[in-house]
């Protein structure tokens, strides 16, 4: 949904990496103690909240030509998702992790 976001003119929302943390927590003269990471399972219906995030977008592309190819594109990728996520075990795809890293002041 970026693409969508950033044709919108809008920006687009992320998180630091693992390797940035851990780097920024050592120039900070902090150890990290311990980092737990969790998997992000994704459903079909948070699947679709997020292309709806792009379709939400399309009304702000630069042209009419765009934001209709890139609608067909969403709708196609919708139907992409029903599909995976019917097959994928308890209806979820995994992708990608979530973080918390604990650190604490070197002594």
């Amino acid at each position: 949904m970026d693409a969508c976001i950033l044709l919108g003119g809008h920006r687009c929302y992320r998180e630091f990496p693992l390797d940035w943390i851990n780097r920024h927590l050592a120039r900070a003269e902090l150890e990290v103690i311990e980092t737990k990471k969790f998997p992000i399972l994704y459903s079909h219906s948070a699947i679709v909240r997020q292309i709806n995030v792009g379709r939400s977008k399309l009304s702000l592309f630069p042209n009419k030509e765009l934001a209709e190819s890139m609608r067909i594109t969403l709708d196609k990728l919708e139907t992409e998702s029903k599909e995976a996520t019917a097959s994928a075990e308890r209806g979820r795809l995994k992708l990608g992790f979530d973080y918390i890293v604990a650190a604490e002041l070197v002594a």
